[in-house]
């Protein structure tokens, strides 16, 4: 075989191995000797197995080995340490290392037993053939026997666990069924007594609406009539203030006349201061041209003077005009609608 097909091997095989019982960093360099003739090294770090064609100067130990025996140790037909001890290979170094890292091969501890059973099993059928056969049939008798009442006892089990499974399962049915028609029956109520109680609430919100509805609506009434009334009562004492004072109304008409005597009478004065050769003149006229006619007048003016002066005097003062009827102010009410949520 090859160097590099021993190189191969090897690494495929410690690619499985795991180095359980191995702490820290250790490697070994491998010497190997006759057909094949090579070095390599095996590290191992944190239980994973490295192995690489080099040679390992700052190694644990150095193993010298043939190719025929490290590939016998690999497939467990040799034990490193037996072999050590029989001198077919050397190790220079810490040979407790060396050894532990030469025994982590792909056969696992567990086949190494099995396959040392087997073996040590082969040895003892050999010498006790028929003792074998018939220990053997005498266990697959009784094995029989065995598994037989061990079968029917498992039936009856079996057979009787079903049916208290069966009855449990139909009890703890009957109990949901139960369980929940209760719950139902308790929502129901819960919710008939929660409509219930919606409807008392909405019907007393509804009847304080209404109820606050018409007081406003009374109040509101009550205050138009009052403010007609006020107003029917002055629009009556205003028509009686009319009736009873018909002389001051008529002074009130009159009143314009007697406002500015002072200007009428300087009005009655200018004709005469504007022209008066031409007054004279027309004074002057009538005497000449009927003198008996203008002293009948002149009398008749000095008669009516004194009667006018007496009306004068007899005529009542202007009456104060009447005060505006009082007129109330009503404010409107506001009718605030009923909260269907209270």
């Amino acid at each position: 075989m090859t160097y590099e097909k021993i190189v191969e091997r090897l690494q495929k095989a410690y690619a499985k191995a795991e180095g359980w019982d191995i702490s820290g960093h250790k490697a070994i360099q491998i010497n190997i000797r006759g057909e094949g003739e090579g070095a390599l090294y095996i590290e191992v770090s944190e239980g994973k197995f490295n192995v690489q064609p080099y040679e390992y100067y700052d190694n644990d130990a150095s193993v010298t080995i043939t190719s025929k025996l490290i590939l016998d140790i690999l497939d467990g037909k040799e034990e490193p340490g037996d072999a050590y001890g029989a001198q077919k290979f050397s190790i220079v170094g810490d040979v407790e290392v060396a050894n532990k890292i030469l025994s982590l091969r792909t056969v696992s501890p567990v086949k190494k037993a099995v396959k040392k059973a087997t073996d040590e099993t082969k040895k003892a059928a050999k010498k006790a053939t028929a003792e074998t056969k018939k220990v053997a049939k005498k266990a697959t008798a009784e094995t029989k026997k065995v598994a037989k009442k061990a079968t029917a006892e498992t039936k009856k089990v079996a057979k009787k666990a079903t049916a208290e499974t069966k009855k449990a399962a139909k009890k703890a049915t009957e109990e949901t069924q139960k369980a929940t028609k209760k719950v139902a029956e308790e929502t129901k109520k819960v919710a008939k007594k929660a409509t219930e109680e919606t409807k008392k609430v909405a019907k007393k919100a509804a009847e304080t609406a209404k109820k606050t509805a018409d007081t406003a609506v009374k109040a509101a009434k009550e205050g138009t009539k009052a403010a007609a009334k006020v107003i029917k009562e002055e629009k009556a004492k205003k028509t009686e203030t009319k009736k009873a004072d018909p002389k001051k109304a008529e002074a009130k008409k009159a009143e314009p006349k007697k406002a500015e005597p002072k200007k009428v009478e300087a009005k009655k004065a200018e004709p005469k201061k504007a022209e008066p050769k031409k007054v004279e003149a027309k004074k002057a006229e009538p005497k000449k041209a009927e003198p008996k006619k203008v002293e009948a007048k002149k009398a008749e003016a000095k008669k009516a003077e004194p009667e006018k002066e007496e009306v004068k005097k007899e005529a009542p003062k202007a009456a104060p005009a009447a005060e505006a009827p009082f007129k109330p102010f009503v404010r409107p009410l506001a009718i605030k609608p009923a909260d269907d949520n209270k």
